[in-house]
């Protein structure tokens, strides 16, 4: 396996759980990965009570720790204001950092939570989407082409922003894009939703909370600085394996819905980065990718996802290995005789814009 944490990678991890106790250099370094990762504040969690912190580095976990409640605040707000525009007449799943807060989930101790993710029937998008609007909800302004990516092709509306609010809102009617090639009928993941207490909305059951977690870090992205979604991964597995049906019902749940494969990647550097504890005989009933390919991913992988040196740019190395991984997203995103036109047009939108910077002016306003 090839998927161990460089030395100051695994001191940060170590500091996620734990105590560290370091010098003022080694917890320099530290610090700085842990913000390019978007992992400070739970850090700063982790070493709240760490007497062996130096006092200039406490100045920067305390002030980490304080943003990072700060924007859950917001998050509770918001969803104190959007739960009027929730009603009984179809479900309202509320997604990854949101639920976790309302769920106190021990992972959103410390997680910097930047939107709201929402996700809806898709019998009822055009409903909510307009009450969302009635409530001074607005999406930016984009082309006919952007919006019938959105429409057609996306998993979920275009980004909405209220005037005077920080937080993005993201109106999910599934959780792969329609035209991926893991798209599934997502009417099952309303029937297996749990309310949450005290509030309109509902979270994804258990098992589908970690297979949502697999997806967006390895089947929803171009996997650049995922660190973050690994050690959500993490979280999840380590409070919700406590109920002795977890591990059963989770391996069924990647069977029946087809995402074994996300599920293993996350299962994998989980265990591989972060020590998850997760049974072999688990490892053993998710079918591994091709030698091949997981020798591949096992080197591409750790160079996109993890930060490097923060003193200088990224290697050469990390930018291809960047590159590769997001070709493979693309490709799993949209079938071939959509993505071609799809990007050769977006490489055009892009060559005219730097055109039109690069261009003298000539006085026309």
């Amino acid at each position: 396996m090839r998927s161990s944490l460089p030395p100051a990678l695994a001191q940060l991890a170590l500091g996620l759980g734990s105590t560290l106790e370091l010098d003022e250099q080694a917890w320099d370094l530290t610090l700085r990965l842990a913000r390019a990762s978007g992992l400070h504040a739970r850090l700063a969690s982790a070493n709240a009570d760490n007497p062996t912190v130096p006092d200039v580095v406490r100045r920067h976990l305390l002030s980490a720790g304080r943003i990072a409640a700060y924007r859950n605040q917001m998050v509770r707000a918001e969803l104190f204001h959007l739960s009027r525009q929730c009603a009984a007449d179809f479900p309202v799943v509320l997604l990854k950092g949101g639920a976790y807060l309302l769920q106190k989930r021990r992972i959103a101790t410390g997680r910097f939570v930047s939107d709201v993710d929402l996700l809806v029937p898709a019998a009822s998008l055009h409903t909510m989407e307009a009450r969302l609007l009635a409530a001074g909800w607005r999406a930016a302004s984009l082309t006919p082409y952007d919006e019938r990516y959105y429409r057609d092709w996306s998993h979920e509306t275009p980004p909405m922003r209220r005037p005077g609010h920080a937080l993005e809102l993201d109106l999910h009617h599934a959780i792969t894009p329609v035209t991926g090639t893991l798209a599934f009928d997502a009417s099952t993941l309303f029937e297996r939703s749990e309310p949450i207490a005290g509030t309109p909305f509902r979270a994804l059951s258990p098992e589908d909370q970690v297979l949502h977690a697999c997806l967006h870090c390895f089947h929803d992205g171009d996997l650049m600085l995922r660190l973050r979604e690994v050690v959500d991964i993490d979280g999840l597995v380590r409070e919700l394996a406590l109920d002795p049906r977890f591990w059963d019902q989770l391996v069924a749940r990647a069977h029946a819905l087809k995402l074994v494969r996300p599920l293993w990647y996350g299962l994998h550097f989980a265990q591989g980065w972060l020590q998850c504890p997760v049974p072999e005989s688990v490892i053993a009933s998710l079918p591994a990718p091709p030698a091949p390919w997981r020798a591949l991913m096992d080197r591409l992988v750790p160079l996109a996802m993890l930060p490097s040196n923060p003193d200088g740019p990224p290697p050469l190395r990390v930018s291809l290995a960047r590159k590769v991984l997001l070709a493979r997203y693309h490709l799993m995103r949209m079938p071939i005789h959509l993505l071609l036109p799809h990007l050769a047009r977006k490489a055009m939108l892009r060559l005219r814009t730097h055109e039109k910077k690069g261009a003298p002016d000539d006085g026309a306003p």
